[in-house]
């Protein structure tokens, strides 16, 4: 008597669908490297802040302290300068951290709109975005809601924290001119204000050009998997009617 085959298990069928088991290898190995960019992106922001911090703590006590005035500021001179010319080298790398993760991030939303469009029945428990969304990387359309994402990042905190260094090296510079206090007080004002709104700009000019990137390239893709059974969220396409 011949006994039926039994059906193969669920891990059995996964490993026999290639484009599902693609997929999902995919989607884990963009998650590892988005964690990369992210620590990465952290690990540098810390170094730089640690570098400000301590410069500034060392230039305050060379300042105060009894050494030559000649030695006092050529050790300041050197060490501010060391800060200022790194600070915009830490920002735009900032910037490209940023770019990488946004770009990891909107490749780990495509992978799993696939996902939930090869399983729509679970598509009301995922709760994280997919491109048939209002996902988490196209710009909030109220421009105010866009400035203040922008200004909370890493990059707008390193370049506000140089845009005080900024403020602090031309107060420095306006003490050692013998300028008046008031207009020691301004230019150093000035400096931040100035300093702080052309970081806070080239933040918003490269948000706005990744995102264009962006929407490019999800132009020039389609993501609907083959044989894929539209949910909720992508509506059905009807066949055209021939005549």
């Amino acid at each position: 008597m011949a006994h039926p085959t039994p059906a193969p298990d669920a891990a059995r069928r996964a490993a026999d669908d290639i484009e599902l088991t693609v997929a999902l290898a995919e989607y884990t190995k963009i998650i590892e490297i988005r964690r990369a960019v992210s620590d990465q992106a952290h690990n540098r922001y810390n170094f730089f802040l640690v570098l400000a911090t301590g410069v500034a703590a060392v230039s305050a006590g060379l300042l105060g302290s009894a050494i030559d005035q000649n030695v006092r500021v050529g050790a300041v001179a050197a060490l501010g300068t060391l800060v200022l010319l790194m600070g915009p080298a830490v920002f735009l790398r900032q910037l490209r951290y940023t770019g990488a993760s946004q770009r990891y991030g909107i490749a780990e939303q495509a992978l799993r709109t696939y996902l939930v469009r090869r399983a729509p029945e679970v598509a009301p428990f995922v709760l994280l975005p997919t491109l048939d969304d209002d996902g988490l990387f196209p710009p909030p359309a109220d421009s105010r809601r866009q400035r203040q994402r922008d200004a909370v990042g890493l990059a707008s905190t390193i370049g506000l924290i140089n845009s005080a260094l900024y403020a602090m090296g031309g107060g420095l510079l306006g003490a050692a001119a013998r300028l008046p206090g008031w207009a020691v007080v301004a230019l150093a004002l000035a400096l931040f204000a100035a300093a702080a709104a052309a970081h806070l700009w080239w933040v918003s000019r490269t948000v706005r050009r990744n995102v264009v990137e962006r929407e490019r390239l999800l132009a020039q893709r389609t993501l609907d998997p083959p044989g894929a059974v539209p949910t909720a969220r992508q509506p059905a396409k009807e066949p055209p009617v021939s005549r």
